[in-house]
C-alpha cells in the first residue's frame, strides 16, 4: 500500500499542494511524475473530490449499510486533498466530510466515463 499515489515519500514535483507554491488549482496532467501504477493522475493534491460516499465516523461493516443515495444534504466524503494543504493532508489515506451545499476554493470532483466494457475510460 502506498502512502501517496506514486509511492511513500511526498514530492512537490508529482502534485499540486501548498508545498508545490503554485496557490491555485492546476490543470490536469501537468505533474506526470504523481502518475499512479494504474495510469490516473492528479489523484493526490490539487482539489478535495467529492465522494457520493456519506460520511461517517466509523466504516466497519460499511458494505452491509451502504447509502449510496446522491439526494439530499447528508455530509460526503472528500478524498485527495486540495493545492492549499500540506504534504500530509493531501495522502491516500487522507479524507475529510462536508455539506454538499458547501462551496470552498479547492473543491472539485472528478469525472469517471464507463466504455462499452464496462471500465472505466474504455470505449475512447
Amino acid at each position: 500500500m502506498r502512502i501517496y499515489p506514486w509511492g511513500d515519500e511526498p514530492d512537490p514535483n508529482r502534485a499540486n499542494y501548498i508545498e508545490t507554491g503554485i496557490g491555485t488549482t492546476s490543470a490536469v496532467g501537468i505533474f506526470p511524475g504523481g502518475e499512479t501504477p494504474y495510469g490516473c493522475l492528479d489523484m493526490s493534491g490539487n482539489v478535495w473530490e467529492w465522494c457520493c460516499t456519506k460520511w461517517l465516523d466509523n466504516y466497519e461493516g460499511y458494505e452491509e449499510r451502504a447509502d449510496h443515495d446522491p439526494e439530499g444534504t447528508s455530509t460526503r466524503v472528500l478524498r485527495g486533498g486540495g493545492f492549499d494543504l500540506i504534504q500530509g493532508n493531501v495522502r491516500c489515506a487522507c479524507r475529510g466530510g462536508d455539506c454538499p451545499d458547501v462551496r470552498v476554493r479547492s473543491g472539485g470532483f472528478r469525472v469517471v466515463a464507463v466504455g462499452a466494457s464496462g471500465s472505466p475510460g474504455s470505449g475512447f
